[in-house]
């Protein structure tokens, strides 16, 4: 049997038997895994909020024929302006569930972890995010998802936006990102709304996920 340590983001829980449960951890060390935490929910010792979605956590694994089993768990990162505000977390959550979704187990990542705390740590700490700006940031995060599978061809984009929308997306990319750039990306709303189902439907197609921004974004981002 293998004991060592990762630091990873909780990507999901779930309640496994009586008193465990089974983690999803995004680490920086290994990539994706799923680790059990046996008898967590009722021990005295170990604390359920360390296995909280989003968080991000030192753990002590162990590791047997493949299979994960969670030792101890300290949390180093919990990101409480996202847990606070609706709009931040319905985009959070979003980008958790393409990660998980998109991302095979134990394949390593180390430096799309780092991106994908820069991310939340950014989201976080933003005084506000008005809805144009929300998308914009799925948009950023979708394109850089495109780029990260190799899928991001220009000439494929061109064609998926059509010309119109195409030119706006070129607009958007070149705006300037000083104090009022929430306030220039609110102008183009409906456009990021269409890029996002694009670009969704897109990834969806190229490497045969089902990421649905519909369940998380709860002013409906279809047909408005």
């Amino acid at each position: 049997m293998e004991i060592f340590k990762i630091n990873g983001i909780i990507l999901k829980k779930k309640e496994y038997g009586e008193n465990n449960l089974l983690v999803t951890i995004f680490s920086k060390e290994i990539g994706k895994i799923l680790a059990m935490s046996f008898g967590v929910t009722k021990s005295k010792k170990r604390s359920l909020a360390a296995y909280n979605p989003m968080n991000i956590v030192e753990f002590t694994i162990s590791k047997r024929n493949n299979f994960y089993s969670i030792k101890e768990a300290n949390i180093t990162k919990v990101f409480k302006n996202i847990l606070s505000d609706i709009e931040k977390l319905e985009i959070s959550l979003y980008i958790l569930d393409c990660i998980d979704k998109i991302y095979d187990e134990s394949v390593e990542n180390e430096r799309f972890f780092l991106k994908l705390t820069d991310i939340l740590s950014y989201i976080n700490e933003t005084d506000e995010l008005k809805q144009g700006y929300k998308y914009y940031i799925i948009v950023a995060f979708l394109h850089r998802i495109m780029a990260e599978h190799g899928i991001y061809e220009i000439g494929e984009i061109k064609s998926l936006l059509k010309k119109e929308l195409f030119l706006e997306y070129k607009k958007i990319l070149t705006l300037n990102k000083d104090l009022n750039f929430q306030e220039k990306v609110e102008k183009h709303k409906k456009s990021l709304k269409k890029i996002i189902i694009i670009f969704e439907k897109y990834i969806n197609m190229q490497l045969q996920v089902e990421l649905n921004v519909q369940k998380f974004i709860l002013e409906g981002i279809y047909g408005k």
